[in-house]
């Protein structure tokens, strides 16, 4: 069976819209920056490991001691007269008979490939000895050495020394293919050959490959993102920029210079960040592909989701921050002649400007009084010295809101000219909420979706953010750009889930949100039309009515007087319940449309709070209703979560023996929720019964001369779209609409595709012939049509 649609064009609602939508934004979680993008293979080569970093952790970590029968060596760490005082912690061995090495495994080992030159640089100071030999080499899987080569070791001050190691290749079948891998937990090893003291510090190992000549970075990754085509890049975050705590926030000004005196820091999300890729190296990798920079600095204010909430920079402190902005600006865009900023630009390799055009100021703040103090006197101080430049501001965590409404007030207040918004919902949230942009306000700020994304990796979540994407392409006069989140994923150090790309040491795995991502931004669009469409576009969920409950989150509570009661009057009693933190699933098993959960909540502990999950449980559509720092009630739906309705989740003032008298009511299979704390109804909202799931829009590049007609169809029907109005509106000539391609990403199950892994398809180009007017859209798809003038 094939649905039918007609789809009109309304050629008098067309909209010019923005030509720097599509972007890319980079955050250094799930070891995406040290690990990932730096393309350096060795790990803790400053030695500045320690426990800030991970509990576990040492300035030795990922290092191994290799002291062989008959040999004596004593490895210490010192920081007495350092290579740079930022970073002084350094190893120092003491060989009393030769030989002793150090091996470095690298991030899960070191991936060598045949016919590659590796760049090896390490500081070495000698302390005493007549002369140390240092045999540098490459280990494969069963130790072997690949490469190596031998370095003296004779000068009393630090000396950076630098070597070169070739693995060897033949392609006459003799031996390893160009390319291929040697070894995938590889090694990097570090033989001392005679006695003596050696100092040693900021060991480095890159391979000399490079994408366009864009040093220390991973060259597949950089590709990855230049087939994206993004028109920006977001950099470096995300929670990461604000930090926790003043100790831990992000100055740009640290990042640049001599990667040795580039002070190494703890990154929030459980590792270490060396900074070998710093702000500089961030605005290099955004003209090598060809992408606008979006530098973002603290709004002086750090990260609201500590213990102790956010903490501003002092009153005191603030005109030297506001210095330490505007001096980024200079950077950027200063003459490298004139401006001191400007000349240390210059002076790293780059004397022309990047041509700054935006600046993010802050990321998902808590908009309060102090806040506000901070950012406004930032967002004067840009204005007053570069009025072109586009200040980005923050609207919070999530597309509703205390808040996202708070930031939306105080940016129309304040006139900023765009605001970050983040999103991440599941997809029925998306395909729920494809308006979400059709009735904001024309002439308040712009909008910057910075963070999105629908929870999971599956051809189902895809399909949601292109039907939303559309949307958003629609509304570009006021969503001025956009960005996927996160980014990257090293799979095996996942902090988050899903991603836009997952990597490991050897190459990418592209989820199908990726694909989306490209085929968007690949047909970049300057002005778009409203469209009508006629036919089955929806879908209604078959809801189970099964009850079950589970207790789940980290938190530790007393649940007294539990009860679970149906709207006929059948009722199981639960008594009192210790919940301490793991999942518990509760003797409940009843049918029923409708019910209520009550209980008396005693909260002790725990930062992110306490889910009582009910419905479905162990089915892809159920019911959540949290409570600790914030109050929500939540659907799940395809195996993922979205509020109703809710408190925001940020710092409320809950105390160890808090309680709360909660009552819970969900009606209509979990389509309704009502939460009510001590009487009070604090969190309630209905999901619509109509899905939409098939979408069409169109937009149109002038400068290539060509139109693009956008089909989702995520239903498990194909469907025949009529668009011969959408042609004829356009004056689209049969012999452009006989030329057409389409490219076109389906599956057969909208279940299919696994986190970390390559997406099980890909889109596929075809040309279509579209005289007739008719497109066929096959069931669980999106396709871009491109017709040429």
């Amino acid at each position: 069976m094939t649905d039918k649609l007609i789809a009109t064009l309304d050629k008098a609602g067309v909209r010019n819209i923005s030509t720097d939508l599509w972007g890319i934004f980079f955050e250094d979680i799930s070891y995406s920056g040290d690990g990932g993008l730096n393309a350096d293979l060795v790990q803790n080569g400053a030695f500045e490991y320690s426990r800030a970093d991970n509990v576990d952790w040492s300035s030795y970590s990922f290092w191994r001691k290799i002291v062989p029968e008959g040999s004596f060596a004593a490895f210490c760490v010192r920081d007495g007269d350092p290579v740079a005082i930022e970073n002084p912690h350094y190893a120092s061995i003491e060989i009393e008979h030769a030989p002793a090495a150090l091996d470095n495994t690298g991030w899960d080992g070191m991936v060598f490939r045949a016919g590659e030159t590796y760049d090896f640089s390490a500081w070495l100071r000698l302390q005493s000895g007549v002369a140390v030999p240092l045999t540098v080499s490459l280990r494969n899987d069963d130790g072997d050495s690949i490469a190596e080569t031998t370095i003296d070791i004779e000068h009393a001050a630090w000396t950076k020394c630098e070597a070169s190691l070739t693995v060897p290749a033949n392609s006459d079948g003799t031996g390893a293919e160009p390319g291929s891998v040697v070894a995938r937990q590889g090694a990097l090893r570090l033989s001392f050959g005679a006695e003596g003291v050696v100092d040693l510090d900021f060991v480095t190992l890159e391979p000399r490959t490079t994408y366009r000549g864009l040093k220390h970075f991973r060259p597949d990754l950089v590709k990855a993102l230049a087939d994206l085509h993004p028109r920006f890049m977001r950099f470096p975050g995300g929670c990461i920029t604000h930090g926790l705590g003043m100790d831990n926030m992000y100055h740009w000004d640290r990042t640049i210079g001599p990667v040795e005196h580039r002070p190494h820091n703890f990154n929030l999300w459980g590792y270490h960040q060396s900074f070998r890729i710093g702000y500089y190296e961030y605005l290099c990798l955004c003209e090598t592909i060809g992408a606008k920079p979006l530098p973002v600095l603290p709004a002086a204010v750090s990260c609201q989701n500590t213990s102790q909430g956010p903490v501003p920079v002092a009153q005191e402190d603030m005109p030297a921050y506001i210095d330490e902005v505007l001096h980024l600006i200079e950077f950027c865009n200063g003459d490298a002649e004139t401006t001191e900023w400007g000349a240390k630009r210059a002076a790293m390799g780059h004397p022309e400007p990047f041509a700054l055009e935006y600046l993010g100021i802050g990321n998902e703040d808590l908009i309060d009084d102090v806040f506000k103090n901070r950012f406004q006197q930032i967002f004067d101080a840009v204005k007053a010295a570069y009025p072109d430049i586009v200040v980005v501001g923050t609207v919070g965590t999530a597309p509703s809101g205390p808040d996202y409404e708070a930031g939306w007030r105080y940016a129309r207040e304040a006139g900023i000219p765009i605001v970050d918004e983040h999103s991440y919902q599941s997809s029925s949230w998306w395909f729920h909420n494809l308006d979400h942009y059709d009735h904001i306000e024309r002439k308040g700020p712009k909008v910057y979706l910075g963070e999105y994304g629908s929870w999971d990796t599956q051809l189902i979540n895809g399909l949601s953010e292109a039907a939303f994407m559309g949307r958003m392409e629609l509304n570009g006069d006021v969503v001025a750009m956009a960005s996927y989140a996160p980014l990257f994923a090293k799979n095996g150090h996942h902090s988050w889930d899903p991603d836009l790309i997952y990597f490991d040491n050897e190459r990418t795995y592209l989820p199908y949100s990726y694909w989306v991502q490209q085929m968007y931004a690949a047909t970049t669009a300057d002005t778009a039309w409203p469209v009508g469409v006629e036919g089955a576009t929806t879908f209604r969920r078959n809801l189970p009515d099964g009850i079950r409950l589970r207790v789940e989150g980290g938190a530790r509570a007393d649940l007294n007087d539990l009860v679970v009661t149906t709207a006929s009057g059948a009722r199981v009693e639960l008594g009192d319940v210790q919940y301490r933190g793991s999942t518990m699933d509760l003797p409940v098993d009843l049918h029923a449309d409708s019910y209520c959960i009550d209980a008396t909540v005693v909260y002790y502990e725990g930062k992110w709070g306490i889910q009582f999950v009910s419905g479905d449980i162990d089915g892809k559509n159920h019911n959540v209703t949290s409570l600790g720092r914030g109050h929500e009630v939540k659907v799940v739906r395809d195996g993922t979560a979205y509020a109703l309705g809710g408190t925001e989740w940020s710092m409320n003032d809950v105390q160890p023996g808090t309680t709360w008298r909660m009552h819970v009511e969900i009606a209509d299979r979990g389509q309704s929720m009502k939460l009510y704390i001590d009487g009070t109804l604090v969190a309630e909202g209905t999901e619509t019964k109509d899905e939409p799931r098939r979408t069409i829009t169109v937009s149109r590049s002038g400068e290539r001369g060509e139109t693009y007609v956008r089909v989702v169809n995520a239903m498990a029907e194909p469907a025949e779209v009529d668009i011969s109005r959408i042609l004829a509106a356009l004056d689209v000539s049969s012999e452009s609409a006989a030329g057409a391609t389409a490219t076109i990403l389906t599956g057969e199950d909208p279940y299919a595709g696994r986190a970390g892994e390559e997406s099980p398809t890909s889109p596929v180009k075809t040309v279509v012939d579209l005289t007739g007017g008719v497109y066929a859209a096959p069931a669980w798809s999106f396709s871009t049509i491109v017709i040429g003038d």
